[in-house]
């Protein structure tokens, strides 16, 4: 295809369309090396569901006893009162927790939060970028992990692509070559900028936390 004689509409469709593509099939890949959410509790543990939201990964035996505790909790309180009654104690497992339970239930979930993040698959999600690093972003998608620096760069680049192509075409001005941070990317910058793209793609795996 002789991209010089693409009308502007086309070019346009283009830029939009392969890279959205590229990064569908990356996505892809990605969610078949981690199947799972960052919330997914490692083997022999189950959320605790004091609540629907709590996603606090305990033994099997801890969520059946959390799940008695809440069936039993209007019993424990005294009358028209929060306060639980003698050898009782609020549950504690999130705040506002005011379940009664035995002392020992409470230490239970206070030790069961602690190791909360020790207990999941992933402490983040699949592409959260290790400290000093974020999502490069040339399009929507685009989670390679870069410094701060690069990232400004690329809305930079991304502002004045435009400006920097022949009329009525993708190939770039002289003095600039496309940027290549993903296939089909045609933004123009500088030769360096291209390196530092190509650079940041080879690292990408190592900046990330998982």
């Amino acid at each position: 295809m002789n991209l010089t004689l693409l009308n502007s509409t086309t070019v346009r469709s283009l830029l939009l369309t392969a890279p959205l593509l590229t990064l569908a099939t990356a996505s892809a890949q990605s969610a078949s090396r981690l199947p799972y959410g960052p919330n997914t509790c490692q083997a022999g543990y189950v959320w605790r569901l004091a609540i629907p939201t709590d996603l606090v990964c305990v033994a099997p035996q801890v969520r059946a006893q959390v799940a008695a505790d809440n069936r039993q909790a209007p019993l424990r309180h005294l009358p028209g009162s929060l306060s639980c009654r003698q050898g009782y104690v609020w549950r504690e497992a999130y705040q506002g927790d005011t379940v009664c339970v035995l002392p020992a239930t409470r230490q239970q979930a206070k030790a069961d939060n602690a190791q909360a993040q020790a207990r999941r698959v992933l402490s983040s999600g699949p592409d959260t970028c290790i400290g000093g690093y974020v999502w490069r972003e040339t399009v929507p998608g685009d989670h390679v992990c870069v410094t701060p620096a690069v990232r400004r760069q690329v809305l930079l680049d991304n502002s004045r692509a435009a400006a920097r192509q022949q009329p009525n075409s993708i190939a770039c001005l002289s003095g600039y070559v496309w940027r290549d941070a993903y296939d089909g990317d045609a933004v123009c910058v500088l030769p360096a900028t291209r390196d530092q793209a190509h650079a940041d793609n080879a690292l990408a795996d190592s900046r990330r936390i998982r």
